[in-house]
């Protein structure tokens, strides 16, 4: 079972597979993986996939520009994290969030052996561990690593996080993190249209589609006040309906199932 911990930024333990179905906008999001403020822009993609799922198809590009010839840690990481990928995005996704969460690469840095842990303890989401080391080991990683390389190259990327939205047409590229009705704006520019927007959203449903969720990340996606959230979290909690994370004081939540 994944190791439920987190920080003010993220405690997202879950997150369903997106289909392969035609969308209008394609959504590339680069992210150093060094940098804590990755969480950030995980947050942002968890409201615009709520929000505008139904029309963007996701893309994470993750990598550690600072490094070069060195950094031995995060070049390591970013081998994992990219062999993960070959499983599906979700497994990524998962691994880097709970890397972000418990600051381990940051504070103390990470053996290949606190890797190998971190990853077996997700084995119950699917992950196949014989798998993933044969993957670490395999062309196929290398073709994966390079295409990213090329992307970011492509895209002219000078500074991270940055997205890059994307259609048929015509494509716009924003470096750092903006308010999020500049991306709105930014959709509808590239549509030509004000995109339908899914607002049925309140704390149960979203902490329903990713299983944890902290209250800081709840108000961002939300657009509510804290004690708001707080305040609907603690009369689910008393319908036994969510729990707090364990090791959490109380910031992240999850669902009863």
């Amino acid at each position: 079972m994944e190791l439920e911990q987190c920080n003010e930024s993220s405690c997202s333990l879950e997150e369903s597979p997106i289909q392969v179905t035609y969308k209008p906008l394609e959504l590339f999001y680069f992210m150093d993986i060094s940098d804590p403020d990755g969480l950030h822009v995980m947050t942002l993609i968890k409201k615009l996939e709520l929000e505008y799922g139904h029309l963007i198809r996701f893309r994470m590009v993750s990598t550690v520009p600072s490094c070069v010839g060195g950094c031995q840690e995060e070049v390591r990481l970013l081998t994992m994290i990219k062999a993960m990928e070959l499983q599906g995005k979700r497994h990524a996704m998962r691994f880097l969030r709970h890397l972000h969460i418990n600051d381990i690469f940051l504070k103390d840095g990470s053996s290949d052996s606190d890797l190998w842990e971190i990853a077996r303890s997700f084995v119950d989401y699917g992950l196949d561990i014989d798998e993933l080391a044969a993957d670490i080991q395999s062309n196929q990683l290398l073709s994966a690593l390079a295409v990213d390389h090329e992307i970011l190259k492509d895209w002219e990327i000078e500074s991270l996080p940055a997205l890059t939205f994307v259609t048929r047409d015509e494509a716009l590229k924003i470096e750092g993190l903006y308010p999020y009705d500049v991306y709105q704006a930014v959709m509808a520019e590239l549509l030509g249209y004000v995109p339908s927007r899914e607002s049925e959203w309140n704390v149960e449903k979203v902490l329903g589609r990713y299983d944890a969720s902290t209250i800081t990340e709840l108000a961002f996606i939300l657009e509510l006040e804290k004690p708001v959230i707080e305040r609907e979290l603690k009369k689910l909690s008393l319908q036994q309906r969510c729990r707090p994370v364990p090791g959490c004081s109380g910031q992240a939540w999850a669902t009863n199932k």
